[in-house]
């Protein structure tokens, strides 16, 4: 019963990503009204992603190792910072815009696969940090959690909370129009 609630919720979240897609208008003329862009943000969100990921990782789900949990999460978090730039450099309908784009580095993808999106974290980057991360962290941490099923639990809520937390941040202080 568990396993089919489990399967439904996943079915509806990737159900609501085709259904609700964000447009994003070709030729249009993006720009940010307010003093902060994402990338302005990146350091300072990067570093709680990681201290948050960590902590969590460490703690909740008792690996205890800090020594390993700092690499792992770094790598994992490196990754999926990664592959939005793999993702849009292997696009041919993106490449041109990818290297041109004046708005600065591109740090996340939106459902559109947009170089100018409105804002760069939405459902879409949360699964893609998940299918990226979930897989590394897991791997190299399992044998150091005495509880497997805390350790799954905490990768995906670690992650839920910093995507969470990095869509606040931007809409908070970063504001654009067409």
């Amino acid at each position: 019963m568990k396993n089919n609630k489990t399967f439904f919720s996943v079915l509806i979240a990737i159900l609501f990503i085709f259904l609700f897609p964000i447009t994003v208008s070709a030729n249009s003329s993006w720009h940010w009204v307010s003093s902060k862009r994402p990338l302005d943000l990146l350091p300072i969100v990067i570093i709680l992603t990681l201290i948050i990921e960590i902590v969590l990782i460490n703690y909740l789900a008792k690996v205890k190792d800090l020594k390993r949990v700092i690499p792992v999460v770094s790598l994992a978090n490196l990754a999926s910072f990664l592959v939005p730039y793999i993702w849009l450099g292997i696009s041919s309908d993106n490449v041109y815009s990818f290297y041109t784009s004046e708005k600065g580095i591109f740090y996340a993808i939106n459902y559109t696969v947009s170089a100018t999106p409105t804002f760069t974290v939405s459902l879409f980057y949360l699964l893609i940090t998940l299918f990226v991360e979930f897989p590394i962290v897991y791997l190299f941490l399992r044998k150091k959690s005495s509880n497997k099923k805390v350790l799954i639990a905490v990768i995906i809520a670690a992650n839920v909370l910093t995507t969470a937390m990095t869509f606040a941040v931007e809409h908070i202080f970063c504001h654009g129009e067409w």
